[in-house]
């Protein structure tokens, strides 16, 4: 299955492997290993599948992120207890990242299926202590809940093709709406 990387952040795509994440029916698109395991291989990360703890872990992860993210998006300080969780996930991420003899970061196994939720915590970590967190939104459109970057603050939906056409089809069947409903002039 072909996932989704509308975010312009590793940690925010992984954020957003649940769709209608703040709706009453979100949907998880990581439901087993191999789930991950696709998610991993489309996003550049080189982890084989593991097992269900590694998925559990992994999606432990990712929803400290995704309401540490998501209180950003309304200038709050995220939750105590999610940046436990999320130091807990970067404790152990950080056991296995070495520096190279060519001076570059390197994770000590190449071929872990934890390599995912190391990556993400590193990389979650690094964005919510940088100034880019400031840059991190919430599609506009009714429980849609993706997260993204937008430097520029211009930015309404997770993608124009998808919630973007979802908001304006809305407001084109409201005006028609309204037009057959008010009286003749």
């Amino acid at each position: 299955m072909p996932f989704m990387f509308v975010g312009g952040s590793l940690p925010l795509d992984f954020a957003n492997t649940v769709s209608w994440h703040t709706g009453p029916e979100p949907y998880d698109h990581l439901r087993t290993p191999a789930d991950l395991a696709e998610w991993a291989e489309q996003a550049g990360i080189p982890a084989p599948a593991g097992t269900q703890s590694t998925l559990d872990a992994a999606r432990d992860l990712r929803e400290a992120l995704f309401r540490s993210f998501r209180a950003a998006t309304d200038d709050h300080p995220p939750d105590p207890g999610d940046v436990d969780r999320i130091n807990a996930h970067l404790r152990a991420a950080m056991g296995h990242l070495r520096l190279t003899a060519d001076l570059a970061w390197s994770w000590d196994e190449q071929h872990s299926p934890d390599l995912v939720s190391w990556t993400i915590a590193r990389q979650g970590a690094e964005l919510l202590a940088s100034p880019d967190l400031r840059s991190v939104s919430i599609c506009q459109a009714d429980n849609c809940g993706w997260l993204f970057l937008d430097r520029r603050h211009l930015r309404r939906w997770c993608t124009k093709e998808g919630c973007g056409n979802r908001a304006k089809a809305a407001r084109h069947y409201q005006r028609v709406k309204a037009k057959r409903v008010s009286p003749s002039q």
